[in-house]
């Protein structure tokens, strides 16, 4: 019995040793595997992977290229393209006579305000009107006495002084019912009103409507907005690196984010001088060509590119590009094939203008002159380093 015992403890042992030796090996093989670095230096080919995938190679060539500037922004209407719809005077609204998303043209009414302190105001006018008329009155008969010989120059001077007082003051009252938009020819007659109307100060759409019947309308709360969205521009976010190529007049060509298909041109009238809070951008600003189709409203996204003319310089078909992770790679032919076999390697490039399926890039310091570079279906090789990149 003993030496049953002895015999299971040590078969036990020894299982429990094998276990924990696979199990170390197995860990350390895999580790080694993750940690396995991918030599993007040396990317081996067969001459028959080569033509397998049709790989084609070329060299950089020196192109004129219409040079452009690839950016994105949004679009923007200009503080004098938004109107709000505000009383002059506190009040309860009456009536309104527009819809949001209604087309609306300047001085139209689009609401009414309820008032009975403006009956006041209104009666101020009137006595100034009538005091107005007394005064030019003795005015006019003095001066009538002044021709005739019998009058006092004095009185003449009194008389005139009083009617331009008198004058002034309803001018000022005028002024101020014609704001609230009451007609001072009709309170000349005698006429009050304790409704007075809300005009469009600009032609546009209604929006961001607040209002709403027998709400209180106060002189800080606007009752809804105007927005002239035929005038809509855009505002580009150029980087400092690229400030020094954007020219008043340069052409744009604008399309939306989130509207595939739908383009827009137009050209730089300006910039700002100064950086935007928090990144090394400046706004430029464009002003967009007319649209007959497209609906534009203010905040819509979009990218698009700026030309800043011609220029030389080195260039590869756009298909030699690689993009992977917000960055660009070429691959390049290190040497001529040795017994059939073809050996690449990837190097980042930094990329600029695109024009008629060429694209402009700097070259790292790597490439020799005259070193061919893989100009069709470097996907491939992307794939096979993991990057899965796209063509640029």
């Amino acid at each position: 019995m003993i030496k049953r015992i002895v015999w299971i403890v040590a078969l036990t042992a020894v299982t429990f040793v094998g276990f924990t030796y696979l199990s170390q090996s197995k860990a350390e093989t895999t580790e080694t595997e993750e940690h396995e670095e991918i030599d993007f230096q040396h990317i081996p080919l067969s001459e028959k992977q080569v033509k397998t995938v049709d790989l084609r190679m070329g060299e950089v060539q020196n192109k004129e290229l219409d040079a452009t500037l690839q950016v994105t922004g949004a679009l923007v209407l200009r503080a004098q393209n938004v109107g709000d719809v505000a009383s002059l005077m506190g009040g309860v609204v009456k009536a309104i006579a527009v819809k949001e998303g209604q087309q609306v043209s300047k001085g139209q009414v689009v609401a009414t305000i309820e008032n009975t302190e403006v009956v006041s105001l209104q009666r101020e006018y009137y006595t100034a009107y009538k005091e107005c008329e007394l005064a030019r009155m003795e005015m006019e008969r003095q001066k009538g006495l002044q021709r005739a010989g019998a009058g006092v120059m004095k009185s003449l001077q009194q008389a005139d002084k009083s009617y331009r007082v008198a004058h002034a003051n309803l001018v000022g009252l005028g002024r101020q019912l014609q704001q609230v938009g009451i007609s001072v020819s009709a309170v000349a007659q005698g006429k009050f009103t304790t409704v007075f109307p809300l005009r469009a100060p600009i032609g546009g759409t209604v929006s961001e409507m607040t209002a709403s019947l027998g709400s209180y309308a106060d002189m800080q709360t606007p009752l809804m907005k105007i927005r002239n969205n035929a005038a809509v521009e855009c505002d580009l976010q150029v980087f400092e690196k690229d400030i020094h190529r954007i020219n008043k007049g340069d052409r744009v060509l604008l399309s939306l984010t989130n509207q595939p298909g739908v383009k827009v041109s137009g050209h730089v009238y300006g910039m700002n001088e100064y950086f935007n809070p928090g990144t090394k951008s400046v706004a430029v600003h464009v002003k967009l060509d007319a649209t007959r189709n497209a609906k534009l409203f203010d905040g819509m996204y979009v990218t698009g590119k700026i030309a800043t003319g011609r220029q030389y310089c080195t260039a590869l078909p756009a298909k030699a590009i690689v993009s992977t992770d917000g960055k660009q790679y070429i691959f390049a032919l290190n040497h001529a094939p040795k017994k059939g076999e073809y050996v690449f390697s990837r190097h980042e490039v930094t990329t600029g203008a695109s024009d008629g399926g060429y694209t402009e890039v700097s070259l790292c310091k790597h490439i020799r002159k005259g070193q061919k570079i893989v100009t069709e279906n470097a996907f491939y090789l992307a794939s096979l380093t993991g990057d899965h990149g796209e063509e640029d």
